[in-house]
């Protein structure tokens, strides 16, 4: 049966290397990725606005049946606001928020008097995310330490074994 704790030393030790976008953790049986995919905020002669996206993978270990099963999270939200066509002010702004499984890309850039994204200053900002990225590298650890996908569901357990 694979060990949580051999697994989390495996996670630490080689799938966090500098300069990923994603960061594992553990926290006893829960291995959980983290990914600030965007923390934009931009300004023009007439229009300003902000763009933050965040993701998380949140796999729970089974020690006793040498299985996983995981849940996703994402978050975003955007505003902008200034001068409109017409000459009048105006504002706007949404959020969004997912949680179950999902396989998904989102991307964004744009040009600005001034850009600020994760903290660097510029005149341009962009992002780019895929969710394969952080998961793939994950199950594929896991598979090759001998965790296994939890079958969950009635046609899972009707058709197995």
């Amino acid at each position: 049966m694979p060990s949580i704790a051999e697994t989390c030393a495996r996670i630490a030790a080689e799938l966090n290397p500098p300069g990923q976008p994603f960061r594992y953790t553990c926290e006893g049986n829960r291995v959980i990725g983290t990914w600030d995919v965007a923390d934009v905020s931009y300004s023009t002669l007439v229009a300003g606005g902000t763009i933050d996206v965040d993701y998380s993978i949140t796999v729970t270990l089974d020690e006793a049946t040498g299985t996983y099963d995981f849940v996703e999270r994402k978050t975003g939200s955007e505003t902008e606001g200034g001068l409109r066509g017409d000459g009048t002010v105006g504002f706007s702004g949404r959020k969004e928020f997912f949680r179950g499984k999902s396989v998904g890309k989102q991307w964004g850039g744009g040009a600005a008097l001034r850009a600020t994204s994760h903290g660097e200053t510029g005149h341009t900002w962009s992002y780019s995310f895929e969710t394969s990225r952080i998961k793939q590298p994950l199950f594929d650890l896991l598979a090759s330490a001998g965790w296994e996908p939890a079958e969950k569901g009635f046609f899972a357990r009707l058709f197995s074994r």
